[in-house]
């Protein structure tokens, strides 16, 4: 049974020091993305929201995995990016037994580097896990598919290479890696979280003022709150 008149909200505030300019949100449900109108400029601790109806997302119970892509400009018209990443229990409040834990890890400003995440069964059977990795448009990776079969009470690693395409020195951005697999007619959907810093450039110390005050206000100051609810 489709759920008719579902929506998720997605509320988001700038808690940054400085307005952000043509903010969107792009949602991301398996193989569903949602585009948010864009809003020209988002004052600094305003807030803006967005829901989207999910009557044609949700075909089993279980736990979703949720990503949120926010793209938005600086008053000098450079683009940014931010990703957040989540959940959601739909008909059924489920535990994955599949667990996906990040590391965290620096990337020079013009140079690559290895992002790594540990996979873990809990459960006594195997299985078979379809990965998606999920990064901000200022990072590239080799790939973003991948799948796994984890045996029982395995535990695997699986390593990215990355790229930094255009991130800024002395900045940090959230990726994630989601997890998907079916059991007994039930979705569900394992998500961990890593943070890729880019250390300090000593040769950056002249660049303009606008790149430290977006550093220090707008770029780790999207918060995104989620809500579900029915109408």
């Amino acid at each position: 049974m489709k759920p008719d008149g579902l929506k998720l909200s997605v509320m988001s505030e700038n808690q940054g020091n400085v307005p952000a300019h043509d903010v969107r949100f792009e949602i991301i449900i398996d193989d569903t993305v949602s585009v948010s109108p864009v809003v020209k400029i988002l004052g600094v601790h305003e807030k803006t929201a967005v829901e989207t109806s999910l009557a044609d997302v949700l075909e089993y119970p279980g736990r979703y995995p949720l990503i949120i892509r926010t793209y938005y400009k600086d008053a000098s018209g450079h683009l940014f990016s931010a990703l957040t990443a989540g959940y959601f229990d739909y008909k059924s409040t489920v535990e994955p037994a599949v667990f996906i834990t990040g590391r965290a890890t620096e990337i020079p400003v013009d140079g690559k580097g290895k992002l790594a995440f540990m996979l873990r069964n809990d459960e006594p059977g195997g299985q078979k896990v379809e990965l998606e990795l999920y990064i901000p448009n200022e990072l590239s990776v080799s790939r973003e598919y991948a799948a796994v079969e984890l045996g029982p009470h395995q535990e695997t690693t699986i390593v990215y290479d990355v790229e930094n395409f255009s991130a800024l020195a002395n900045s940090s951005y959230q990726v994630a890696l989601v997890g998907r697999y079916e059991s007994s007619g039930i979705h569900l959907g394992a998500v961990g979280s890593a943070v890729v810093q880019i250390p300090a450039d000593v040769e950056s110390v002249d660049q303009p003022i606008w790149i430290w005050l977006v550093l220090g206000g707008v770029l780790p100051g999207i918060i995104i709150f989620l809500r579900l609810q029915k109408q």
